[in-house]
């Protein structure tokens, strides 16, 4: 079944730093990104998948990873095969859309299989003449993904597998365990299943390879899981826990961005390794810079913490209990564990000192340091976005410090504001007319505000729902107001992207200038479109994520409830 954290994905800041690099981080959008049902699940046939394994085995014999992608990758035919005169406008080109992704999902494809024959290379096996009895494990639930439409209106839909894996056991190989391999992502189209994701090893015997091959290929499962990882799987982990200790120690910000933050030259060498169309070395240069500066920022804000409170960690006997990250994706090229993305990295360490805090509280004792997204790059992971305390030892801080810290620990959590918070002021501009207004402008109403952008392709359909709610909650009336606010770099591709689609049930505005970066987003801590907040007519926070997860008519009629 594919993961709960799947489902809707969001185009992430912290991914993109900024949305510049959303050509190289973000894959094209696939029939993966988009919601799933779990009604009635999918029966396969017992041998459905044996054309899975036989095109696994042939591409060992052959080692031809280029036709391999073309018969199991997604294809644009595969795509057009959905269309039908009964989808309207929108769903066509949404359609459409997925269609003209289908040459990087081959070419992804193409990549994973070239790693995996590159992986065997380097046992120096030839298996091009061996025989390759292979078994699927039929995964015992099957996922149902919506093409269009959404789970409350019948839209079309197709069977989903995260993953599947198939084991081979080479003749003549010892005895001393199967190769393992996963195919991910697979998708069933008319014409037969096909791959996303890729393809990758997970496990040899045990007899053919060394402790840094099995240590990678935890990594890669780990991955694939959609699972975590701890410095005893990369101990890179732990590096990037040292570079961030030296900074408590010293506050030293010069050292904290050339060891623990991303430089310009990390991220030149990713694109020119990815082959891929980006932005100019210049870009490059004065996007990192400006990425590095609210970080350095973010992590005095922390070190000021220190200060206040009389922290002072310089003497004191600090080692890593644990470095870990919660989630963890692949970016690179499929089969590596160069270029990861992980979220929600945690350092737990054990301090002992005689020293105390200003109130007179002993220091000793555990502290947990976290960022909310890091990044590798070769060997080495860099700290993306929000270097923060999430615990210190019990009485060293004022409860006014704790209080702060619980509402960042919630917002690098679930990337959204806490329920009950005010909402923050902020301003924007509305399509029709062009008129400056203001979010309390709106108090008195129940207000469900939409952070999306043009170019975000898992906001479109999110955006399209907003516009039916006026049409069945006709008593809504002027006590609600649907609030989609765009974060695209001109209001002009704004207006041409609603007119085209004549989204027009809606109260569209723009948030102005700076993107990511403007003064609306940054106030709601948007890192991710489509965020969605909903509002009571007080302006507190009622709810906010993403907009799949939420009924907002039922919702919204419960606050409007006399």
């Amino acid at each position: 079944m594919k993961p709960a954290s799947r489902p809707g994905r969001k185009c992430h800041f912290a991914l993109v730093l900024g949305g510049l690099f959303l050509v190289l981080l973000l894959p094209l959008a696939s029939v993966a990104d988009l919601p799933l049902d779990l009604g009635k699940e999918y029966q396969p046939a017992g041998d459905e998948f044996d054309v899975v394994g036989k095109a696994v085995v042939q591409l060992l014999q052959t080692k031809a990873a280029a036709r391999f992608a073309t018969n199991m990758s997604v294809s644009a035919e595969d795509w057009q095969s959905l269309v039908t005169p009964k989808l309207g406008m929108a769903e066509q080109e949404r359609i459409q859309g997925f269609a003209k992704g289908a040459q990087y999902d081959r070419q992804r494809t193409e990549t994973s299989a070239k790693a995996l024959l590159a992986r065997v290379e380097s046992l120096h096996l030839d298996l091009s003449k061996a025989e390759l009895p292979f078994h699927i494990a039929t995964p015992r639930h099957f996922g149902k993904i919506f093409i269009s439409g959404s789970p409350t209106d019948g839209g079309l839909t197709a069977p989903y597998l995260e993953k599947l894996e198939v084991l081979l056991n080479p003749a003549g190989q010892p005895n001393q365990g199967d190769f393992k391999l996963i195919v991910r992502g697979l998708e069933k189209f008319p014409g037969g299943w096909r791959i996303s994701e890729g393809i990758q090893w997970t496990s040899f015997p045990t007899n053919l390879v060394d402790a840094k091959t099995m240590r990678e290929l935890g990594v890669l499962e780990k991955i694939a899981a959609h699972k975590g990882l701890s410095g005893e799987d990369d101990p890179a982990l732990l590096k990037l826990g040292e570079a961030l200790v030296c900074f408590i120690q010293t506050g030293d910000t010069n050292r904290f961005e050339k060891e623990a933050l991303v430089n310009a030259d990390q991220i030149w060498a990713m694109f020119e390794k990815s082959g891929r169309k980006g932005p100019s070395r210049q870009e490059i240069d004065e996007e990192i810079a400006k990425q590095n500066r609210e970080q350095v920022g973010t992590a005095c804000k922390m070190i000021q913490l220190m200060a206040t409170a009389g922290i002072n960690l310089k003497s004191a006997d600090t080692q890593i209990k644990q470095a870990s990250l919660e989630r963890c994706q692949a970016q690179g090229e499929p089969g590596t564990v160069d270029d990861l993305i992980g979220e929600q990295f945690k350092l737990v360490l054990s301090v002992k000192t005689e020293a105390n805090a200003k109130n007179g509280v002993l220091l000793a004792g555990d502290y947990v340091l976290a960022a909310k997204t890091v990044m590798k790059l070769g060997d080495e992971w860099k700290v993306m976005n929000d270097v923060h305390w999430e615990k210190l030892p019990a009485g060293v801080v004022d409860a006014k410090t704790i209080a702060d810290m619980e509402f960042e620990n919630y917002v690098a959590q679930h990337g959204t504001l806490p329920p009950q918070s005010a909402a923050p002021e902020i301003e924007f501009t509305t399509l029709a007319g062009e008129k400056p207004m203001k979010l309390s402008d709106l108090r008195g109403k129940v207000v469900v505000l939409d952070f999306w952008a043009t170019w975000c392709g898992p906001c479109q359909q999110p955006m399209a729902e907003l516009q039916k709610l006026r049409e069945v909650h006709t008593g809504w009336q002027d006590k609600v107001a649907i609030v989609p606010l765009s974060i695209d770099d001109t209001m002009d591709v704004l207006r041409k992207h609603v007119d085209k689609r004549g989204w027009t049930n809606t109260f569209n505005v723009w948030a102005g200038d700076g993107g990511w970066r403007s003064k609306a987003a940054k106030a709601f801590r948007v890192t991710g479109v489509p965020t969605t907040y909903l509002l009571d007519a007080q302006g507190k926070i009622v709810w906010a994520g993403h907009p799949s997860g939420m009924d907002f008519g039922t919702a919204v009629d419960a606050l409007i409830k006399p």
